[in-house]
């Protein structure tokens, strides 16, 4: 009797341990889902029908329990051409629009949030540097595609999604430099790799833009101090291609405060799914501790 009544008990803490644990995932989940939002899918014009369906079930993961309508809609080839054309390489561009783009608005404050998947030419932080000189602020991106594709052409995607989920256009001049940001850096990372591509390309902006630095010798010089730092050879065409595109950067006369608190939310982001992790894993150490402690009980009045 006594051997059965440890049983029950062990059965009881099992059952009221996984409720306290479920509970506690699905409140920090709702937690989550609360937050009302303006969600635009941006569909490339080239897909099948099968491949939009194998995106919408993807982007499904990200839309499910948001309290607001989801708009769709398309972009072309032509459009991402309009502002790629002659900036990349044609290979990188292609004839079709595959890339696809998941976009939420985001209460204020929380930066702007990237993650890719199929994507292999442009990462998170390169996505986000280019929106944040475009003038997007506080957006989840989600950028995907039915198989693996380079991504370049994706920016154009996710501006036309975040100006239909704002009702408003975006400065013309800020979303060609944006396009330049972005074709620039992906033209480093094959040469030098993304990381040091978008960590020299930011650095570089960062500190332009701080000091509203608009003469081209004075930026050569950041740009030998910064590739220097993370050495990287830089050859002379891409040193000049690089004055002209922060030069045009500081034009846009962008705040440097904003920006840094725009692609802080990347690592941010980062950090709860990391500070939710641990927190989840020390619960369930917990539960593991009492479980053993039971059993060793029962171990001991079954001998």
């Amino acid at each position: 009797m006594r051997s059965k009544g440890i049983i029950m008990l062990v059965c009881f803490v099992l059952v009221v341990a996984s409720g306290v644990f479920l509970l506690r995932h699905d409140s920090s989940s709702t937690v989550l889902r609360a937050e009302r939002a303006k969600i635009v899918i941006s569909f490339g014009e080239d897909l099948t029908d099968q491949q939009k369906r194998e995106l919408m079930d993807y982007f499904y993961n990200w839309q499910k329990g948001r309290d607001r309508d989801t708009q769709y809609i398309t972009v072309s080839n032509k459009e991402e051409r309009d502002y790629l054309q002659g900036l990349i390489d044609e290979e990188l561009i292609g004839s079709r629009a595959i890339s696809s783009v998941y976009c939420e608005t985001l209460d204020r404050s929380r930066g702007i949030e990237v993650e890719t998947r199929n994507i292999t030419a442009i990462t998170p932080f390169m996505y986000a540097n280019a929106l944040s000189t475009a003038g997007i602020e506080n957006a989840r991106v989600i950028v995907s595609a039915p198989f693996a594709v380079s991504g370049t052409a994706a920016l154009t995607g996710i501006i036309k999604a975040f100006e239909t989920a704002q009702g408003e256009k975006l400065d013309e001049e800020a979303k060609e430099t944006a396009h330049e940001e972005i074709a620039e850096t992906t033209k480093l990372a094959r040469k030098i790799g993304s990381n040091k591509a978008e960590k020299v390309v930011y650095e570089v902006k960062r500190q332009v833009v701080e000091r509203n630095i608009s003469d081209p010798e004075e930026i050569k010089k950041i740009i030998l101090e910064v590739s220097a730092d993370l050495n990287i050879n830089l050859s002379a065409a891409d040193i000049e291609r690089m004055v002209g595109l922060m030069q045009r950067l500081n034009s846009l006369n962008m705040n440097i405060t904003r920006l840094n608190e725009q692609l802080s939310g990347l690592e941010r982001s980062w950090n709860e799914v990391k500070s939710t992790s641990r927190e989840s894993n020390g619960l369930l150490n917990q539960l593991l501790n009492v479980l053993r402690d039971l059993i060793s009980s029962l171990k001991n009045a079954l001998a």
